[in-house]
Order: C-alpha cells, then structure tokens, then sequence
C-alpha cells in the first residue's frame, strides 16, 4: 500500500524529546530493513526483538503506555506491508470476513489501527468464552451430607475433589492457561494480582483470576 513513511514518523517525532526522536529514526530504519528483507510479521513482540537485536528499543518499551508513538510507526510500516501488527496465524487465516474487509477500506492509520484492535479484541474474547465453553462440565451432587443427632445437619454444597470434575486433558488444559509460555506466547502477561493484560496493557483477565485457578489445580495433588 502507498503510505508515506516519512511524513508519518515526522508526525510522530513533533514534540519529541532528541532522545524519543532519535529512537524513532532508529526503529523506523530498523522496520525499513525488515520490509525490504520481505518479512511480514510485524507484531510488537517481533518487532521488539529485531528492534533490540539491532540497538534500538526493546519490547517492554513500545508497548508501554506512554509509549504509543512506537507502537503507531509499527503499524504505519505494517500497512504499507499489508499486514498488520497481529501475530500471524498458522496455517491458512480466518480473517476474511466482512469486518476485516471493512477495515481494509478505511485510509486513515490511526482510525484503522483503532478499529482493528476493536475487532481483534472482539475476537479474543469470543476465542476465550469458547475454550472455556468447551473444557467446563458442571456437576451437582445430590446426596445427602451425613450428620448425627448431636450434631446440627451442615447446610451447604458438597464439592469433590477436581479429578472427579474434570478429565486429565481438562486438567491439563486449565494447567496451560496458567503457564508462562502459553501467556507469552499470545503476548499477554500476568502481575502478583492475577490479573493477565495484553501486549497494550489492556485487561484480559481480572485480577484474581490466575491466583484463583491455580489454587483450585493446586487441590488436584492433594
């Protein structure tokens, strides 16, 4: 796509520090040499790497908050690759709806990075209420909890162990939402909290949640 590179990291470096202005000058020939070597993964997490690896900044500092500059001159470059800043899927995209064809349509970068963010988020979450669809399997017990007449009847649920709820592949398949390398592997990252954000710092998972699970697997052993 015809995108005028300069004008946007001229926009972009207005109000700068020499410092901020140097970097981008920096990631810009950076990201210059990585579309002409004909590589077209321009992901945050990537792009941080090549970044780093050649002297310039690494990933923790484009996808910090403040730091959105970076992250627009990526996808200004992404554009004009026809790409996005979205990790390339395996094996043959899915994005081929009336949604992502819209998009396509839009001129304005900032606009269409906005909007595709939107609908990449949309998608994400309806990838996540599907996983957890498929791995959830409720079951009630109705038996009746043993009391004597010395002691008061114990109003409330009886909960079996995990390994009576779950199969091993259900186990192991909450097991990995929990790991590290399943976090870094979509670009998401968890705090002490639980709570898991993505590669721009938005919530995916509220806190509590990663502690929370974790201490439920955490009764399977016991």
């Amino acid at each position: 796509m015809n995108i005028d590179i300069d004008a946007v990291l001229d926009t972009l470096k207005a109000d700068k520090t020499a410092k901020t202005q140097a970097s981008l000058d920096k990631l810009s020939q950076t990201l210059k040499s990585y579309y002409e070597s004909g590589a077209r993964d321009f992901s945050i997490t990537t792009v941080g790497r090549v970044s780093e690896e050649n002297g310039g900044v690494g990933y923790q500092s484009i996808r910090a908050t403040a730091n959105k500059h970076y992250r627009d001159l990526i996808e200004a470059w992404a554009v004009k690759a026809q790409t996005t800043t979205k990790k390339p899927r395996v094996g043959p995209s899915k994005k081929t709806g009336q949604d992502y064809q819209l998009l396509e349509r839009i001129d304005d970068t900032a606009v269409r990075a906005l909007f595709g963010q939107i609908i990449r988020e949309r998608d994400r979450f309806k990838s996540e209420a599907n996983m957890l669809k498929s791995q959830t399997k409720i079951i009630i017990d109705k038996r009746p909890t043993p009391f004597t007449e010395s002691q008061p009847q114990i109003r409330g649920e009886w909960l079996p162990s995990l390994k009576g709820i779950c199969s091993d592949n259900e186990i192991k398949a909450l097991q990995t939402v929990c790991s590290d390398e399943w976090l870094e592997k979509l670009g998401f990252q968890a705090n002490a909290l639980g709570q898991v954000k993505d590669e721009y710092g938005m919530e995916i998972l509220p806190r509590g949640f990663l502690t929370g699970l974790k201490r439920i697997l955490g009764k399977v052993d016991e």
